[in-house]
């Protein structure tokens, strides 16, 4: 049985990784399937990097709902309406490449928004962390989980970019 939620996150988290590197995988290796690979990359990218953004109104909202397992001092009002704002910030550029892929049905493009997108998340994130935003052991499994991410999408760009398969 799992002994802290923080634990069944991480299960959770590699769980999530499974489709990036799975329609990685299918985009390196199966010329037939990387068409349908990269969109599938490009949308599931998309909810996850939404996700992320949503992450950042439970950090606003921590005091309301229950403590979290590192001591965290309490957000100001000023952090929090940040917070909040930031929030959404990922669900956008999210949305900008979903729709850069299916409305203009341009992959790299997309590829290269979602890319922006996570790196920047994670940044974000990291200044949050300087400020007492975010816990360690969170930051921690982002940034793990992101290199992951980053490296899916920059491996499949690269594929696309060179002429090894076409979106």
């Amino acid at each position: 049985m799992l002994k802290t939620p923080f634990t069944l996150a991480i299960l959770l988290t590699l769980a999530g990784a499974l489709p990036f590197l799975a329609f990685t995988a299918v985009v390196l290796l199966e010329p037939v399937g990387s068409p349908a690979a990269i969109e599938g990359l490009i949308a599931y990218g998309a909810v996850i990097l939404s996700f992320l953004g949503a992450v950042h109104w439970g950090f606003a909202l921590r005091e309301t709902a229950h403590p979290v397992a590192e001591k965290l001092p309490p957000a100001t009002l000023g952090a929090e309406t940040r917070l909040l704002g930031f929030g959404v910030v990922p669900a956008l550029i999210a949305w900008a490449g979903l729709i850069i892929m299916l409305h203009f049905h341009a992959p790299v493009l997309a590829l290269f928004v979602l890319l922006v997108g996570f790196f920047l998340t994670v940044v974000v994130e990291t200044i949050g962390r300087g400020r007492g935003v975010v816990a360690l052991n969170y930051l921690i499994l982002r940034w793990v989980a992101s290199v992951v991410v980053l490296l899916c999408l920059l491996a499949t760009l690269g594929a696309v970019l060179s002429g090894m398969r076409v979106g």
